[in-house]
C-alpha cells in the first residue's frame, strides 16, 4: 500500500518495496504538486489516482527512481559499469572514450530528467562545428556514431526506470546527412601489379595479402588466425575470433554476431602456400632459443608474438609506397575480394556468407559498386568511340 503525506503545497507518495539483504526497508517515493486552480475534492481524487498509478509502476519495476536529481555524468558511470561485460573490449573502449571526450563535457552537468530534445540537438550542432586535431570537422558518419552512443545511454536509463520518457528518439532530432559511401576496389590490373610487387616480400606478408584477397576477411580476423583454424583436407579456414589492440594491449575477442563465425573454402594454390609457410615457420621456431609462437599463430612478430593490427597497417602502407602503388586502405582488399566474386558470377548470398555480413543489404554496396564501374566503362566507350555520330546522318547506307 502507498502512503501519502502533505508537505507544504505538494504531496509525497511513498511505496514500500520490502527489505534489502541487510533487512533495511526499501521505499520508493515521488512528489506530486496539484494545480493551483484545483478544488480540494479534485485534488483528493487526482492524488489517489496518481498514488495508485505510482504503486503499480513500483510493483512492475518501471517507476522513476527516488533520486531524480541524478546527473548524466553519474548515469554514464553506471551505464559503463553495467555494460562492461556485455561489450567487446574495442566497443567498450570506443564508448568510454566518446562519453568522456564528447558527451560528459557537453551534457554531463545536466540532470537526466531535465534533458530535452533541444539539448540533444544543440549537442549535434556543436559536434558539427567542432574541429579535430587535424583542423577538420567531424564527418556526418562520426557524428551519427557519437549520437548513437548517447542514445544507448538514454535507452539504458529508460529501461532501468531512471526516465519515463526517452528524449533521444531519432524522430526528435535532425542529424547531418551522410553522403553515399565510397569504396576503393582494385581492378584486374591493380591486383596483378600488387601481387607481382609482393613476390619479393617475406613469405609471411605474401601469405597474409593472398589470404586477404582469397577470403575477404577483416584485418583483425586475419591477425587472430591460428594454425588449428586451417582444415587441410577440406581446404577451409575457420573464422571465429578477431584481434584487437587498445592502448598498447593486444587480445582476442569473439565476433560481434553469429554471422561472424564462418568457414571459408580457399583455392588449392592458397593451401600449398600455407603449407610452405608453415614449414618455414616451424624451422624458425626450432632454431629459436625462446618460447617462439607458443600460441601457434599464423602471423607473428619477429619474436614470435601476437602481431598487432596497427603493425600490419604500417607495413602495408610502407609496402605500397616502396613499390609506387597508389595508397589504399588494407580494407580495400576485402572490398576487392567481394567484387571479384560478384563480377565472376558468384551469388550475393554466398559472398555475404564468406564476408560474415549479418544481412544482404550490407553486401549490396558491392553490387552498386559494380554497377557504377559498368556505367563508367560505358561512358569511356562513349568518349572513345562516338565521334559525334547521329542517327540518320548523311552517309548511312541502307541494308
Amino acid at each position: 500500500m502507498s502512503t501519502i503525506r502533505k508537505r507544504g503545497n505538494s504531496y509525497q507518495i511513498r511505496v514500500s518495496c520490502g527489505t534489502d539483504v541487510s533487512g533495511k526497508k526499501i521505499v520508493e517515493s515521488m512528489t506530486w504538486k496539484p494545480d493551483e486552480t484545483m478544488t480540494p475534492r479534485q485534488i483528493e481524487k487526482e492524488l489517489n489516482k496518481v498514488a495508485v498509478q505510482f504503486e503499480e509502476k513500483v510493483k512492475r519495476g518501471t517507476a522513476v527512481k527516488s533520486d531524480k536529481k541524478i546527473k548524466l555524468y553519474t548515469l554514464c558511470g553506471i551505464y559503463l559499469e553495467m555494460q562492461k561485460k556485455a561489450f567487446s573490449p574495442t566497443t567498450y573502449h570506443n564508448y568510454k572514450n566518446t562519453i568522456n571526450v564528447y558527451i560528459i563535457p557537453m551534457l554531463g552537468h545536466l540532470r537526466i530528467a531535465d534533458i530535452t530534445p533541444l539539448h540533444l540537438q544543440k549537442f549535434i550542432n556543436v559536434l558539427s562545428e567542432q574541429k579535430t586535431q587535424n583542423g577538420t570537422t567531424l564527418s556526418p558518419a562520426t557524428i551519427k556514431k557519437y549520437f548513437v552512443i548517447l542514445q544507448s545511454v538514454f535507452h539504458f536509463a529508460y529501461k532501468m526506470g531512471f526516465l519515463e520518457y526517452n528524449p533521444s528518439i531519432s524522430a526528435n532530432v535532425t542529424l547531418p546527412k551522410i553522403p553515399p559511401a565510397t569504396i576503393t576496389i582494385l581492378d584486374e590490373k591493380g591486383i596483378r601489379n600488387l601481387l607481382e610487387c609482393l613476390e619479393g616480400e617475406p613469405i609471411m606478408w605474401k601469405v597474409l595479402i593472398h589470404l586477404a584477397l582469397c577470403t575477404g576477411c577483416r584485418l583483425g580476423e586475419l591477425a587472430a588466425l591460428q594454425w588449428e583454424d586451417i582444415d587441410w583436407e577440406k581446404k577451409q579456414v575457420k573464422i571465429c575470433k578477431s584481434m584487437y589492440y587498445i592502448n598498447g594491449i593486444r587480445g582476442i575477442k569473439l565476433p560481434k554476431s553469429n554471422s561472424g563465425n564462418r568457414t571459408i573454402t580457399i583455392p588449392d594454390y592458397m593451401i600449398e602456400m600455407l603449407k610452405y609457410y608453415k614449414n618455414r615457420q616451424t624451422e624458425q621456431r626450432l632454431i629459436s632459443t625462446q618460447d617462439w609462437n607458443s600460441n601457434h599463430m599464423l602471423f607473428t612478430t619477429q619474436k614470435g608474438e601476437f602481431i598487432a593490427t596497427r603493425y600490419i597497417y604500417t607495413w602495408f602502407s610502407k609496402f605500397l609506397k616502396r613499390h609506387n602503388i597508389p595508397h589504399i586502405k588494407f580494407h580495400a582488399l576485402r572490398h576487392t575480394a567481394a567484387t571479384v566474386l560478384l563480377a565472376s558470377g558468384t551469388n550475393i548470398k554466398t559472398v555475404s556468407s564468406r564476408l560474415g555480413h549479418s544481412n544482404l543489404s550490407t553486401t549490396n554496396i558491392y553490387v552498386h559498386a559494380l554497377m557504377d564501374a559498368d556505367k563508367a566503362a560505358a561512358d569511356t566507350l562513349e568518349q572513345k568511340l562516338n565521334l559525334h555520330y547521329k542517327v540518320g546522318q548523311k552517309g548511312d547506307k541502307k541494308t
